[in-house]
């Protein structure tokens, strides 16, 4: 059965890191043609950020699973794990937030193959895999602290180029409507229009964070070896 586990989680890795890969480069290529000024500034984006992420801690993990197979040595190391779960979490937000609160409320199409693939597909991969893989693993508090880490250099990264006026590609100076500081609620607003509330960035980025830590808490406390540990120490 753990053998099992281990080929199917091997080959989910193959998978995500080439449709996470594929997907991005995808986006790239046709970004121009989907209305973007140019190709590099769909790399502006928490999505190709973090399928850029998630795909290279899988194809970090599978050159050491084959060297250790070739070598017959065991080359996978505890802090692989620990960066794959805080990329698994982080491609989480990414397909919740864009299927839950950005595409249903696009003014255009945004499910286009790679929109798929790098929202819906690498996410849900990714979270198969994560409780999949047996690694010998045991995830606590700490780590789920660290999984804060790239949406707040994301959050850096995106104010940045807010407050310098960087055009993220069509014609906004935002990446997605809760990071619009410039909005008409701004930082701490709230109002009701067209039918809907809209809420200031700061609301939005607490939801998000709280988000975050409760999707790390639900992924350490259900994932195999920290349950096998959990019980174990019961016993």
């Amino acid at each position: 059965m753990k053998k099992t586990r281990k080929q199917i989680s091997f080959v989910l890795k193959i998978l995500i890191t080439f449709f996470a890969f594929f997907a991005v480069i995808s986006s790239c290529v046709t970004a121009v043609g989907d209305g973007y000024s140019a190709w590099h500034t769909r790399l502006y984006y928490f999505t190709q950020q973090s399928n850029i992420w998630i795909g290279f801690i899988c194809l970090y993990i599978l050159i050491f699973l084959i060297l250790g197979k070739i070598k017959n040595k065991d080359y996978i190391k505890r802090y692989m794990y620990i960066l794959k779960f805080i990329f698994t979490v982080s491609i989480t937000i990414t397909g919740i937030i864009f299927c839950s609160f950005l595409a249903p409320f696009a003014d255009f199409d945004v499910w286009s193959f790679a929109s798929i693939l790098t929202h819906v597909v690498v996410p849900i991969l990714s979270i198969v895999d994560f409780f999949v893989d047996d690694y010998n693993i045991v995830f606590n508090k700490k780590h789920i602290f660290l999984t804060l880490i790239p949406p707040f250099l994301y959050f850096v990264f995106s104010t940045t180029l807010t407050l310098l006026n960087v055009d993220f590609g069509r014609g906004d100076t935002f990446p997605y409507f809760f990071l619009n500081f410039r909005s008409d609620v701004g930082m701490f607003g709230y109002s009701f229009y067209d039918g809907l509330p809209h809420l200031g960035c700061f609301y939005w980025i607490l939801f998000i964070l709280g988000l975050i830590l409760f999707l790390s808490f639900i992924y350490t406390k259900l994932h195999p070896n920290t349950r096998k540990n959990r019980k174990q120490k019961t016993l």
